[in-house]
């Protein structure tokens, strides 16, 4: 998936977050089928899409593709786009006048399904550059927690419980944007030269939504790995009626590794005791006790269009003091 993501990320100026489709959900797909791919659940142009890797390079005809095409949209109910190896020129038209979604690394994207087929050599559009999950985890914390001004490498990666190179990287997409600057040269420190408000305000058009998915469980978790998120944050930290559904936020490793040691048995797109959001950085780094924080929850709902959450959000921002 490698090349695909890259390829995708050079055309839309975007990362998209790829989740392997665990084994269990395609038991039900034929054996020719899951023998021929892995599947991936992403996100594109705000929909939600499932790409089915090929894993040998030899191809099947543009009909076949056509017949798993149907199959496997009507399992998954989301548009599913292959993503191939690199394939001939008439073989890329044969399956373009078949209308089958593909994707071929560094050479071609078609999705008509999504109303558009880019070409290497056809559109290059300006990126927009945003910040890492890591990059937004550390000013947040920096916001939030404690701050970060002149912090070694070292240390910010203790405080974040991050690695070494991850910090690293982070540092650099917060300096490429302009919200930080860096010391020294043997031992690098991170300095903040903006105030936290004004800082908040010039980071948040490159913040984006810590949730990769939400999906329903009724399974037990500790309360120490979950922390309560959506309208139970935000009753807590303004004067918003709470929800009777709970809500918890996990960081997306943590919730795979609890799938895959069986203490999470299921999980549903649709209902459930308990609404977990898998998040793209930990939760627990910024935590207030039992509640994610202010500012990521602030991400989470930004785009919600009830209008007593929106005031909540307000009152947010308004409660931060700064």
């Amino acid at each position: 998936m490698k090349g695909a993501i890259n390829y995708i990320r050079e055309v839309f100026g975007d990362t998209p977050v790829f989740t392997e489709i665990l084994k269990e959900q395609t038991n039900v797909l034929p054996f020719y089928i899951t023998k021929e791919y892995t599947f991936w659940e992403g996100n594109l142009l705000d929909r939600n899409i499932v790409f089915a890797k090929k894993l040998t390079p030899e191809h099947f005809t543009p009909d076949q593709y056509k017949k798993q095409q149907e199959l496997l949209e009507r399992n998954f109910d989301k548009v599913v786009v292959f993503v191939l190896s690199d394939l001939e020129t008439y073989n890329r038209n044969r399956l373009i006048q078949k209308r089958i979604n593909f994707v071929i690394g560094n050479k071609q994207i078609f999705i008509p399904g999504l109303a558009f087929d880019i070409k290497e050599y056809a559109l290059k559009p300006q990126r927009k550059e945003y910040l890492q999950p890591a990059a937004q985890c550390l000013i947040l914390f920096h916001l939030q927690k404690e701050e970060l001004n002149q912090c070694n490498y070292k240390q910010l990666a203790a405080k974040l419980n991050y690695p070494y190179l991850t910090i690293s990287r982070a540092v650099e997409n917060l300096k490429t944007l302009g919200l930080c600057k860096v010391e020294g040269s043997k031992e690098k420190t991170v300095y903040f030269e903006f105030e936290k408000k004004e800082l908040w305000e010039k980071a948040f058009e490159s913040m984006r939504n810590p949730v990769v998915k939400n999906i329903f469980i009724d399974d037990e978790i500790t309360n120490e790995i979950l922390f309560k998120s959506n309208i139970n944050a935000l009753a807590h930290y303004t004067d918003l009626n709470d929800d009777k559904q709970l809500h918890f936020a996990i960081h997306q490793d943590l919730f795979r590794k609890l799938h895959k040691e069986g203490k999470i048995k299921r999980y549903s797109d649709y209902d459930g005791k308990y609404s977990i959001e898998t998040w793209k950085y930990p939760p627990a780094i910024l935590a207030n006790n039992e509640y994610v924080d202010p500012l990521s929850l602030y991400l989470t709902l930004k785009e919600d269009n009830d209008e007593r959450v929106q005031m909540a959000l307000e009152q947010i921002l308004e409660n931060k003091g700064w």
